[in-house]
């Protein structure tokens, strides 16, 4: 990332600003892109003001890349959390079932089956809640990643085993990362 110097933009905002504020003041009408123009055309070319941050195509490219990534991450880690979630509250119901059906009846297994249904039951009771939280947070987190997305007029796509990131403003692919293992057909990590 290369910085850039950037001395004169501050003061001429100001002049701006007291340009637009003077022509308020007499209740003249403001044409703010001539006004505009008229700054941007009196400063030389050593006074203009320039960007804080130049970075060239490939970085940024590589900054999408990272971007994109984070986003898969947190949609990976949503997901193996939702699964968890899911399996735990499946093996919890079947245990549970089971041990009310177990008392119900005559007893009719073992004490050692008996005691591990009950202690799968415990342990599904005792982490349920606390999938469902870390699920609730890692929600947020892609949810905010994403609307990073959006907040800067980009939009993700995800199909044909790639995410791919749109420009809003004239719908070009900006960049693209390949999501699916080929051995797998599963998210990849990396």
């Amino acid at each position: 990332m290369k910085l850039v110097e950037n001395t004169h933009q501050t003061s001429q905002s100001d002049l701006l600003e007291q340009s637009f504020q003077s022509a308020i003041n007499n209740g003249t009408a403001v044409n703010v892109f001539e006004r505009a123009r008229h700054f941007r055309d009196a400063l030389s070319a050593s006074e203009q003001p320039r960007l804080v941050e130049a970075r060239t195509s490939l970085e940024t490219e590589n900054l999408w890349k990272k971007r994109l990534n984070m986003l898969l991450d947190a949609e990976n880690k949503l997901i193996k959390v939702i699964r968890l979630r899911k399996i735990t509250g499946i093996f919890t119901v079947l245990s549970m079932a089971m041990f009310l059906f177990s008392l119900y009846l005559a007893p009719s297994m073992s004490p050692v089956v008996f005691y591990v249904l009950s202690a799968v039951a415990a342990f599904g009771v005792a982490t349920y809640p606390a999938w469902f939280l870390i699920s609730k947070s890692n929600r947020k987190r892609r949810d905010h990643i994403s609307s990073l997305f959006y907040k800067s007029n980009h939009e993700v796509e995800i199909a044909d085993g790639k995410m791919t990131l749109i420009n809003r403003a004239n719908y070009a692919s900006v960049t693209h990362i390949h999501i699916l293992d080929s051995n797998l057909g599963l998210f990849a990590n990396s």
